[in-house]
């Protein structure tokens, strides 16, 4: 298929796959999130955005639109991955919309849980990588600079650990759509804009296969992007929610609260400590 007008469907999840220069293991990533999309209960499409790929990434999505009906490709020019999310994110159809890279860092078999705790009432559910000593370090050490920067800089709450593995209510994916200026970091867009959210945990691993497109230039430039993005834009603040932890890959043990368990302050920097085991803020300002 290719990027006709979505007519929008209730109980249908979108999983939106931005790619770069992936063949080498797009095939085992298609693999594991068919597998994968079996337990979340629900009707699935899966949106692939090309960001403008020479390796043969396109091909690959091509001949996977053909072969199922519920996979669509968009070949786009290279604009970026947070362009190729927007592109996929205005195509995707479903009352619920994931974000998943194809690189098999994200793993698709949470799924499942973050759609459980959609269907709970959460209107994100954001995956975060444990804090455990994961990657590069001068990459661990960019990004502890980057957060402590935005949280200086920025009045919007970006939580280290966390990124575009994220699942998203129909409102929410809307009210991102329509800020189109944001679009060039839609991480920090969606940080900022007003919902009951909640986390679950998973395990930091390595690529599966390929390259990174991120060098250390290409970082630090969309690093300087992102703050100016966040810092000219007055996020709402986010009703806060419970936090939800993954054990493994998909297992979770929620700590289902109140939203109202906890306050909603200025500053992210000066959270108090709640009364309900379990909760952590989510406010944006």
């Amino acid at each position: 298929m290719t990027g006709s007008t979505p007519v929008r469907q209730e109980r249908l999840l979108s999983v939106v796959v931005a790619c770069r220069d992936e063949a080498e293991v797009l095939r085992e990533f298609h693999t594991t999130l068919l597998e994968d999309l079996r337990h979340v209960g629900r009707r699935w499409e899966i949106v692939y955005a090309d960001d403008g790929s020479c390796d043969g990434t396109l091909d690959t999505l091509r001949a996977l639109a053909a072969a199922d009906s519920r996979v669509v490709c968009l070949p786009l020019g290279r604009h970026g991955k947070d362009a190729a999310m927007a592109a996929g994110l205005a195509r995707a159809a479903g009352d619920c919309v994931a974000f998943v890279d194809a690189d098999l860092q994200h793993p698709t078999a949470l799924l499942a849980p973050m759609v459980e705790q959609y269907d709970r009432g959460f209107e994100q559910v954001v995956a975060r990588r444990r804090s455990v000593r994961s990657g590069r370090a001068d990459r661990r050490l960019g990004s502890r600079v980057f957060h402590l920067l935005a949280r200086i800089l920025c009045d919007v709450e970006l939580l280290e650990g966390t990124g575009d593995f994220r699942l998203v209510s129909r409102p929410v994916a809307d009210a991102a759509l329509s800020r189109t200026d944001q679009h060039g970091y839609m991480r920090g867009l969606f940080a900022s804009l007003p919902s009951r959210s909640t986390y679950v945990d998973y395990d930091w691993r390595p690529r599966a296969a390929g390259r990174s497109a991120w060098g250390t230039v290409a970082l630090v430039r969309y690093g300087v992007r992102a703050l100016i993005v966040c810092r000219t834009k007055s996020p709402e603040p986010l009703v806060p929610g419970a936090t939800v932890t993954a054990c493994g890959d998909a297992v979770i043990t929620p700590a289902p609260v109140s939203a109202s368990a906890a306050p909603v302050v200025r500053k992210p920097g000066f959270r108090p400590s709640s009364t309900a085991p379990g909760v952590r803020s989510t406010s944006g300002r």
